[in-house]
């Protein structure tokens, strides 16, 4: 199946209009884009919850968003909130100027920052 870019830009804008309600129709726009070009770049392959966190706190930047607005899914029971990566493996925002490095994707064997995704 094959999805239109027109189709997928929207579907990524509605669903965050799901996420920050309040949000305006160009910062939801401007966030789809990002998301879907990050997609592109291959971001999930190795996303966990730290790389999570950062991809979520570039995206309320990106998007203008209002943290407070988003509601967070509880973390499990005894584990403690997951901190954003200090690292991005998609590309910088032009917007953000935090000097967060870039780490190539795949990583290679002896890159020890990915925490493991759980089987």
């Amino acid at each position: 199946m094959t999805v239109r870019s027109e189709d997928a830009l929207e579907i990524v804008r509605a669903s965050l209009a799901l996420a920050f309600p309040g949000a305006s129709a160009e910062g939801l726009a401007r966030a789809a884009e990002h998301l879907l070009l990050w997609g592109a770049e291959g971001a999930a392959e190795h996303l966990n919850p730290e790389l999570a966190e950062r991809m979520l706190e570039d995206l309320v930047f990106v998007g203008n968003f209002r943290l407070a607005e988003f509601h967070r899914a509880e973390p499990r029971r005894g584990a403690a909130r997951t901190e954003a990566a200090d690292f991005r493996t998609w590309s910088r925002p032009d917007q953000i100027e935090d000097g967060l490095p870039f780490r190539r994707q795949p990583p290679e064997p002896d890159d020890d920052f990915l925490t493991p995704r759980p089987d």
